[in-house]
């Protein structure tokens, strides 16, 4: 059940995140961006990693488990960002959050035992993001390479919460959160220092930003500190769900229409979600 309750504190943060990404992210440099959001994200969680981790667990291989967890995490972030520059919610929102499938693969390559119903939901899952791929089409979303950069977002995410389970299961739920999400915003700050183009107009969005480090250290941490705990992959699947929070902000708020044949796709996505954290 605590796994559970982690990733719907996980799905409302990233939800809510995604709509104030799809609103600031057209027509902007999201190098600046999202180093200002990783580097608040580190700061959030660095006083719990300093206060409560145990350093003297510390190894090698659980370090570097942590810090490919924040290097996949900053790279799914990018594609995010440049996926919901590119198109709306309702196509690359539902792609994105579909990372439990490619999660559901890495769990069964290590071992995990999976039933016929987490297959079963993997099927809706492939089959919604597939209708909501062919009829992302109209409008021209699709074209503008929104797809690929979601499918390689979901990917990269799936990566890092496999690779910050293994950490927080080698750590503890302190210390792996807060060696990914400085890696992330190292990661993040070392490019901005290569590409420092729009910094100017990333720092008259800091306080949006700031927001959004915030609602992003606290679902990460959330997703990450699950691995101490039976079933860590209920907290993946659970958070995914932020797909849906997503989406009807975005209709809420920003206006934006979903076809009946997008719907569906997006109806297959969040049954195949529930049936998975069931």
């Amino acid at each position: 059940m605590l796994s559970f309750l982690l990733g719907l504190v996980a799905a409302l943060g990233w939800g809510t995140h995604d709509l104030m990404v799809r609103r600031i992210s057209p027509g902007a440099r999201v190098g600046p961006q999202i180093a200002s959001v990783m580097t608040v994200a580190a700061l959030v969680v660095l006083p719990f990693g300093l206060a409560w981790g145990d350093a003297s667990r510390l190894t090698l291989g659980a370090g570097l488990f942590a810090v490919g967890s924040g290097v996949a995490y900053f790279a799914a972030s990018l594609c995010l960002y440049h996926a919901f520059a590119r198109a709306p919610a309702r196509l690359v929102a539902p792609v994105i959050g579909a990372y439990p499938l490619p999660a559901l693969v890495f769990a069964a390559m290590a071992g995990v035992s999976l039933g016929a119903s987490d297959w079963i939901a993997s099927g809706l899952i492939v089959a919604g993001v597939g209708i909501v791929a062919i009829f992302g089409h109209e409008g021209g979303a699709a074209q503008r390479g929104a797809l690929p950069l979601a499918v390689l977002a979901c990917l990269g995410m799936a990566t890092a919460f496999a690779l910050g389970h293994q950490a927080t299961e080698a750590l503890d739920p302190y210390l792996a959160p807060t060696i990914a999400r400085c890696a992330s915003a190292a990661t993040a700050l070392g490019l901005l220092m290569l590409h420092p183009a729009g910094v100017r107009a990333a720092l008259r969005q800091f306080p949006t930003l700031a927001a959004m480090g915030v609602l992003d250290g606290v679902a990460l941490t959330a997703v990450l500190a699950a691995g101490a705990l039976p079933m860590a992959i209920y907290a993946s699947v659970v958070s995914s769900l932020f797909g849906m929070v997503t989406v009807l902000l975005a209709w809420a708020v920003l206006g934006e229409k979903v076809t009946l044949k997008q719907g569906a796709g997006i109806g297959l996505v969040f049954a195949g979600l529930g049936l998975l954290s069931l």
